[in-house]
């Protein structure tokens, strides 16, 4: 009797008791809340150096200025840093990540002209380049039994180089040269108005996270899996040519790879929405692309460095005056009669006074 009561209780105990569950902890990205595009900026190198104060934010120059230098190939650029420090999108990261497809930095002149439009470059590896020397020495032992060194080559050097990839934090600035067009060179004393313009594709999502293993991002990292692989691709080729010791750039989407990419986005979202997961819950993403428009920096051009020589304004200035005192001595030469004048000069021509 006490062994049936025994297993009556143990029964009981079984049919009320559940296995706990494994509790999931959504894992969603660690960004600001909203994308502040007045934190945008290109700023000066000095700038950049002090972005770092005590107080953690220091205010940047009311009226920056930059000079324009020329290349060993004579081209014309200006080289100013990408900041966007506390702006909600890390940009590197994001052109990386494929979400930012297109991406570029517009200069103008004061006119209003494009002087200059590029993508965003990004030093994406540090090379490490190590020298070795190799010293090839013969020696001889000779009747004494003491070494001698009969002869020696030249050092041999090897250089061993080793790409290491940069990860940029929305706290770094990133080295922009921005070429200047042909015949658009701006003067001292002028300014230009300088602003960055993104497409970015940031998919709306109510995600089931625990689709996803508890990855609230996981889904996102779907739909952008092709582009980002493409970037990976690029970013692996780009690390030999490093190591190679050539020159190379990150190669930006062209205008097709756009448009296959926003497509197969499109095509990923459309099949994954109204999907239900394990407690009845569903998903629903919405494609949605973003032109954003940063706010316009404007900086004076300080000089223009060419073959050597540097214009500032004051050298401008000084010219105009110097013109300016050419023409007002040469007026007043005019005025005063002297023995240096030329025969034909019209102050030695004969004047005929009317009689009455």
């Amino acid at each position: 009797m006490n062994r049936l009561y025994l297993a009556s209780f143990l029964l009981f105990l079984s049919i009320g008791c559940e296995t706990p569950q494994q509790v999931i902890t959504p894992t969603f990205p660690t960004h600001s809340e909203q994308i502040n595009l007045n934190r945008i900026k290109m700023i000066t190198k000095s700038e950049a150096v002090h972005t770092d104060s005590k107080d953690g934010k220091k205010p940047l120059a009311q009226e920056p200025g930059v000079s324009v230098e020329y290349s060993e190939n004579k081209i014309p650029f200006i080289q100013l840093d990408l900041f966007f420090e506390d702006a909600g999108i890390s940009i590197i990261e994001e052109i990386i990540a494929g979400t930012i497809l297109d991406h570029h930095i517009i200069v103008l002149n004061q006119k209003g002209e494009i002087i200059a439009k590029q993508p965003v470059n990004f030093q994406a590896y540090e090379i490490l380049e190590t020298k070795t020397e190799v010293m090839r020495n013969k020696v001889i032992v000779g009747e004494s039994k003491k070494p001698v060194k009969v002869n020696s080559t030249t050092p041999e050097t090897k250089i061993s180089r080793e790409a290491i990839e940069r990860q940029y934090t929305d706290r770094d600035t990133v080295p922009q040269v921005l070429e200047i067009q042909d015949g658009k060179v701006p003067n001292p004393g002028e300014y230009i108005n300088i602003y960055l313009e993104l497409t970015y594709v940031n998919p709306h999502l109510e995600p089931n996270c625990e689709s996803y293993g508890g990855n609230c991002y996981g889904a996102k990292q779907r739909f952008f899996e092709d582009v980002t692989g493409r970037n990976r691709r690029e970013l692996d080729i780009l690390r030999n040519r490093y190591v190679d010791g050539e020159v190379a750039q990150f190669p930006n989407l062209t205008q097709t790879e756009q448009s296959d990419y926003k497509t197969n986005i499109k095509s990923k979202i459309e099949t994954t929405n109204g999907v239900f997961g394990p407690k009845h819950g569903f998903t629903k993403f919405l494609f949605r692309e973003w032109n954003l428009v940063s706010s316009p920096r404007y900086f004076r051009i300080l000089s223009v460095n060419k073959n050597g020589k540097q214009s500032s304004q004051e050298d401008r200035n000084d010219e105009k005056k110097l013109t300016d005192e050419s023409g007002e001595n040469s007026k007043s030469d005019n005025d005063h009669h002297s023995i240096f004048d030329s025969p034909t000069h019209s102050k030695h021509k004969k004047r005929s006074i009317p009689t009455p």
